[in-house]
């Protein structure tokens, strides 16, 4: 008898990178489930799809379709971005890799006969063969340093070679704290990237009303000086809040010259923006339009500012690409749309949207597992202070997963 076999090509690989999975060594035309798991951060993360063997006893993801699963049709990837946070896990969690200079390790096994999720974990389960892929935000050659300039707190990643590279700062939400798995992959694609950190960071700021806008002009000078980068100009990424922080750099900094905003607040929020010119002041977050569903909290429609409360970007050198997910229940889609119609008929040749149907808050790179709600710290924090009515045990509940297609870090 033909021993199982898994084909896995190839076997290691940057995250964006597809890979073919096959399954030989079967019999003709026999029932098999395929189970994908991989540990990151103490967090378990599963999926599987139910196959049958062609005649010659292959079972090829490219070409042949998951009948039933945690994903169906024919689809190369599948087994990746519908992984799930395994039964052991009580609430909506997200796939963060903090290590980026480890790979991810994605467990392939094969059992016998079609298996349902509720049963995909019982430990006398015996594969019929298993093996292992490696998936990597970080190539090998490229160099990761750890950034402590003046205030500047974050980590730089450049390509092997002499440079300069084009150069990008990238940051995330008002979660706070630092990814770097954005910004690694960016590198391993050429871009000389700053993962930037501003809040709950290292000795960063822990109160959110102490972040000014002085730290971001600092940052943006500070790299697009680097002889690594190219001196033409740089490009910023803010995902969420961090929209408000790359928009203030491309105002006074007129080395940036291009903005990325993902689903981003564009328009001054939540508390008044420090800043050594005069402090600016923002719209109300309203929070009784916070609105609990089955899959957390949607706060849509917790801000509704005016015209004023608009960022000025047209007002920089730098073009402005909103890739907006149109079911995000975080940022409000018509906040981004208003934005791009204050734009002044002079500029909107600069300014320009890519649209996601079906789409949510964080858009991350390809084929990380997909979550429907997370859990935001900084937002939950702020609705149990004392500003606010205590939460009660039902509302801490259904406060946990806090917003549709995730939203730590948001």
């Amino acid at each position: 008898m033909t021993a199982v076999r898994i084909g896995a090509d190839p076997i290691e690989a940057l995250v964006d990178e597809k890979v073919w999975i096959t399954v030989d060594g079967l019999s003709p035309n026999e029932p098999v489930t395929i189970k994908a798991s991989l540990e990151e951060d103490n967090k378990k993360f599963s999926s599987y799809g139910c196959f049958t063997s062609t005649e010659r006893g292959r079972v090829d993801l490219g070409t042949q379709p998951s009948l039933q699963g945690t994903y169906t049709g024919v689809d190369s990837m599948g087994l990746l971005w519908s992984m799930d946070q395994e039964p052991c896990h009580e609430w909506h969690i997200r796939f963060q890799k903090r290590d980026v200079t480890t790979p991810v390790v994605v467990n392939i096994k094969v059992f016998k006969g079609h298996i349902t999720w509720d049963n995909l974990f019982d430990p006398h389960l015996k594969p019929l063969a298993e093996s292992q892929i490696y998936r990597r935000y970080m190539a090998k050659s490229v160099r990761r340093e750890k950034v402590r300039h003046g205030n500047i707190r974050g980590v730089l990643f450049t390509p092997p070679g002499p440079g300069p590279f084009p150069g990008v700062i990238d940051m995330y939400g008002g979660g706070g704290g630092l990814f770097e798995h954005r910004a690694a992959l960016l590198a391993s694609r050429g871009f000389c990237v700053l993962a930037l950190a501003f809040f709950l960071y290292e000795d960063l700021t822990t109160v959110y009303t102490d972040i000014t806008a002085d730290y971001f002009i600092e940052a943006s000078k500070w790299f697009s000086g680097l002889s690594r980068v190219l001196s033409t100009g740089i490009g910023v990424i803010g995902l969420s809040k961090g929209g408000v922080y790359a928009l203030e750099m491309a105002r006074h900094s007129s080395t940036v010259k291009a903005v990325v905003l993902i689903n981003a607040v564009s328009f001054y929020s939540d508390v008044p923006l420090k800043f050594s010119k005069g402090d600016i002041p923002c719209t109300e977050f309203h929070f009784d339009g916070i609105v609990p569903t089955k899959n957390g909290l949607d706060f849509s429609q917790a801000q509704q500012p005016s015209d004023d409360f608009f960022i000025k970007a047209w007002e920089s050198y730098a073009s402005v690409l909103c890739i907006v997910g149109e079911d995000d229940h975080c940022i409000n889609p018509q906040l981004t749309y208003r934005f791009l119609n204050l734009v002044p008929k002079e500029h909107k040749h600069r300014f320009h949207v890519i649209k996601y149907p079906g789409a949510g808050h964080l858009i991350e790179p390809p084929f990380a597992p997909h979550c429907i709600a997370s859990f935001h710290k900084h937002l939950v924090a702020a609705m149990s202070s004392e500003s606010f009515e205590p939460l009660s045990a039902k509302e801490s509940e259904i406060y946990k997963p806090s917003c549709r297609d995730g939203a730590a870090g948001g």
